[in-house]
């Protein structure tokens, strides 16, 4: 699939929990996996991450959401997957050519929601993804959307989403390809297009609850299922712990998912007048590449 850096997690706080955040209402970046939550949002949200990716790759993230009126919501997200120039080599100039090039991945999105009944809610995500890498560019205008169900047992919810829905996309222009002219037996330059490829497409399925309840202390499970077109399926679950609504601690573990398995995190809350504000500090091990770490700075108004 194209477009692969829209399967990194954007939010330390989702990722401290393994990234089994479909069902759980925490913050604007929630709404990266489930638009649905945007409508769970009363209050004003701000979100800020940057994740640093393996091979000194930076990925920058945002997330406003906003109550407009009623039962209606709107929010604003977008992330910029970006480094450092790199130096050109070629097979005659293994140690550089002096020429430099560059390599970026963004997108930007504009999110609804609707709270239809105080049980169920829905959102849609419209968003435009692009890439350049060393001036070729590639673009593309792809869907999420999701609900959030809470069922009625104690605070069990349940919630669908599909992220990163659109065609396939290639590279615009063209290039000259080589063949052989099987008649000749000459060499033909054909100008031909690049190849398609889909988007990273995923459906995630999940359920979470609150076991724990009290003035103090609140603990919430969560379980779920993702779906990924350019993988296999792979379980998710999460567990976070909070203690006066002030020190959150947090565990994830990811079962059939190469690469990545244990997630943990951490995180805070400081009331500051009638703004609270958050920070979180997500981990998760890589087996072969250096571990990403990821911080978030958020505001609720």
């Amino acid at each position: 699939s194209v477009f692969s850096f829209l399967n990194i997690g954007v939010s330390a706080r989702a990722v401290g929990m393994g990234e089994s955040v479909v069902a759980l209402d925490h913050d604007a970046s929630s709404i990266y996996y489930n638009p649905a939550i945007i409508a769970q949002l009363d209050k004003t949200d701000i979100s800020i991450s940057q994740i640093q990716w393996p091979a000194d790759i930076i990925y920058d993230y945002f997330s406003f959401t906003k109550k407009i009126v009623g039962r209606h919501y709107i929010g604003l997200t977008g992330g910029i997957l970006h480094m450092k120039p790199m130096m050109e080599t070629t097979e005659y100039h293994p140690n550089g050519t002096g020429d430099y090039f560059t390599f970026q991945d963004r997108f930007i999105g504009i999110t609804y929601g609707a709270k239809m009944t105080d049980r169920f809610s829905f959102g849609l995500t419209l968003k435009r993804v692009s890439e350049n890498l060393a001036g070729y560019t590639m673009g593309a205008t792809l869907m999420d959307m999701g609900t959030f169900y809470w069922t009625g047992y104690q605070s069990l919810r349940f919630c669908a989403s599909l992220s990163h829905f659109g065609g396939q996309v290639s590279p615009s222009g063209s290039y000259n390809k080589t063949i052989l002219d099987q008649s000749s037996g000459l060499e033909i330059n054909e100008l031909t297009k690049y190849e398609k490829f889909s988007p990273p497409t995923l459906f995630r399925v999940g359920a979470a609850i609150d076991p724990i309840q009290t003035a103090d202390q609140y603990l919430t499970i969560s379980l779920q299922l993702n779906h990924p077109v350019d993988n296999a399926e792979y379980i998710v679950t999460g567990l976070e712990y909070s203690f006066m609504e002030m020190l959150f601690l947090r565990l994830g573990y990811k079962s059939n998912k190469k690469e990545e398995n244990m997630t943990f995190g951490v995180g805070f809350v400081i009331p500051v007048g009638g703004v609270k504000i958050r920070a979180d500090y997500g981990y998760a091990n890589f087996e072969h590449l250096s571990d990403p770490k990821r911080f978030t700075i958020g505001f609720s108004l």
